[in-house]
């Protein structure tokens, strides 16, 4: 066996789960109007309901925008707020709203490939405050989320390099699978939208959990296997 051989047969599986629309019904907008509506200025809180009111995900999901724009939009809002403020309103999100409501379906699915070996990752697109406190909780082996910027205390309103999107950049997804082992041919993803699409594509065992209209459709298509069907008029 050469050595090329002898890396590929030692890496491991690993299962990436996309922590919002697959494991939570929560997005990362819901977590950008919990701190705009918790912000001391007026005009933060009135877009932070704004924002709200736009409904779960839709502003950072619509297929008629630039997706990545839209995050950029979204995460400027928290320009100027405290670094203890968000730490704290984040936690507490985390702890009071996405874990309680984490998928009883997709905690199962968590078990048994947890059970088989794999290692696992989840992938968020919100803030790594909420997505390693979802980590922890869960028992993760890694995190792959967003960490917000700083000038000394309070916010910029940008996140730092590499960003996390609707879509996991795909050099980044192959640099991690290299550096932590893994062999993404037997490895499995499960993803809520469509922006997971390229994740799901470049995994052995590709799952959609309660897909948007675009994720079910390509699913369908593709052949892979649907739980909770019916995410966003699928």
């Amino acid at each position: 066996m050469t050595d090329t051989a002898l890396v590929v047969a030692t890496r491991k599986s690993a299962a990436f789960f996309r922590l919002e629309g697959a494991l939570s019904p929560f997005f990362a907008l819901d977590l950008v109007a919990r701190l705009t509506v918790s912000a001391p200025s007026m005009k933060r809180r009135l877009l932070g309901r704004a924002l709200t009111a736009l409904g779960t995900g839709l502003a950072l999901r619509t297929p008629l925008a630039d997706p990545r724009a839209g995050a950029r939009l979204a995460w400027a809002t928290l320009e100027g707020i405290s670094r203890d403020r968000i730490e704290v309103l984040a936690l507490d999100f985390a702890r009071d709203e996405v874990i309680p409501a984490i998928r009883p379906e997709t905690r199962r699915l968590l078990t048994r490939v947890k059970t088989d070996g794999a290692r696992t990752v989840l992938v968020s697109d919100s803030l790594d405050i909420v997505a390693n406190e979802v980590g922890r909780a869960l028992g993760f082996d890694h995190v792959i989320a967003n960490t917000l910027a700083y000038d000394g205390e309070p916010a910029t309103g940008q996140l730092v390099a590499p960003v996390v999107g609707p879509e996991l950049d795909p050099a980044r997804l192959d640099t991690l699978a290299r550096d932590w082992g893994i062999d993404l041919t037997r490895s499995s993803a499960y993803g809520a939208s469509e922006g997971d699409a390229f994740l799901l594509s470049h995994v052995g065992a590709p799952c959609a959990v309660c897909p948007d209209r675009g994720l079910s459709r390509m699913a369908r298509d593709l052949g892979w296997p649907i739980v909770l069907s019916g995410g966003d008029g699928a």
